[in-house]
This record gives structure tokens, C-alpha cells and sequence, in this order.
């Protein structure tokens, strides 16, 4: 293997390196924001410096938008999958919720990465968070024009309302679980499994 393939003291392989410094850097951003987010406390949670960090990065909008990616694209692609498993009824949406509670497992907080106040309102990260945010609502979308419809309901209104209450009740679950650590992604599952049986019945 080149030295060109390898980074820092340790002769970790850079891709590794790379992944360990997104992944210490999703937990900094998701717990600071993007603007409370520090560079130095990122380096140091690596175990790397600050200047390494720049020299597989460019800069903490490059960083920012790495973290996103990772984060996203493995979440938004568990639920475009789940989502074919969903069909008309109320208990299907255990699918998606499933998809988003095993995605994020790893690493709850980046949840909140998608909807972070504080990131760049114009640019790459901007684009780019706007784009995920997109297809989860499409997805959340879809689901909503398939249940109306199946009932006789065809107002885009309607499915626009039901989307957004949809998308309201995904947050909040995710934000309790993220305030009760001590709950596994199976436990998650099991209770929204409860607790849709019991407004069901």
C-alpha cells in the first residue's frame, strides 16, 4: 500500500480515516448545529488535527456536507425501500418508521441534521439538505395520496394536510426516542407497533 493511501500517525487507511471523522463529526454537528459546531472539538474527538481534518475536507462546509450525505442517503434509501412494502392501511407505516429507527441506530442524533436551523440558507449544504428533505416528504406524499385514495378521498389538500401531520408525528417519536437513549431501535419498533394496535382498536 503507498503512503499516499494512508493518513495520520497510525497508518489507518485513509477512506477509514475519513468515515471516522464524519462519523465523530455527525455527533458534533447534531449536537451544536452547524454554526456551534467546533472544528477543534471535531479534530480532537477524531484524534487527528485541525489541519488534517481541512486537508480531507476543505473546509467545515465540506465536512458539513460529507456528514449530510452519509447521514441522508443511507436514511432516505431504507425508506424509499420500506416504502414499497407499504400498502393502504394504518399499519403499514411501521415500514418506514422501521427503516428510520434501524438507519439512525448507529447514530440517533443526525436526525437532526436534516432540519438544522442553523446551517447555510444558500449553497451545496443548502441544496443539498433541501434535496433530502424533498424526497422524504415525496415519500411521506406518496404514502398520503394512497391512503385517501383508497378511502375515496382525492383532494391534493388533503393529502398535502395528512403528509405534514404524517411528517409531524415522525419527528416526535424520533425526538422522544433521541431523549431516552436507554431505548434500543427493536424496542422503538415494538412500541409504535403498541401503540398503533391501541389507537387502531
Amino acid at each position: 500500500m503507498s503512503s499516499a493511501a494512508l493518513i495520520g500517525t497510525k497508518g489507518v487507511p485513509r477512506p477509514e480515516r475519513e468515515q471516522q471523522i464524519v462519523a465523530e463529526a455527525v455527533a458534533e454537528f447534531a449536537a451544536h448545529g452547524y454554526a456551534g459546531a467546533s472544528m477543534v472539538d471535531i479534530a480532537r474527538r477524531a484524534g487527528i488535527s485541525k489541519p488534517l481534518v481541512y486537508q480531507y475536507f476543505g473546509s467545515k462546509d465540506g465536512l458539513y456536507l460529507a456528514c449530510l450525505h452519509s447521514v441522508s442517503g443511507d436514511l432516505l434509501q431504507r425508506l424509499e425501500t420500506a416504502e414499497l412494502d407499504v400498502d393502504d392501511s394504518v399499519v403499514s407505516r411501521i415500514y418506514p418508521l422501521r427503516a428510520i429507527f434501524e438507519a439512525l441506530e448507529p447514530q440517533r442524533a443526525a436526525w437532526r441534521m436534516l432540519f438544522d436551523p442553523s446551517m447555510p440558507k444558500a449553497g451545496p449544504i443548502a441544496a443539498a439538505a433541501a434535496e433530502y428533505r424533498a424526497r422524504t416528504e415525496a415519500i411521506a406524499a406518496s404514502g398520503s395520496v394512497r391512503f385517501l385514495r383508497a378511502r375515496g378521498i382525492e383532494s391534493p389538500a388533503d393529502a398535502d394536510a395528512l403528509s405534514r401531520v404524517w411528517m409531524g408525528i415522525v419527528n416526535s417519536i424520533v425526538e422522544w426516542w433521541l431523549a431516552h437513549p436507554e431505548e434500543s431501535a427493536e424496542q422503538m419498533i415494538e412500541r409504535c407497533y403498541r401503540l398503533l394496535a391501541a389507537i387502531l382498536g
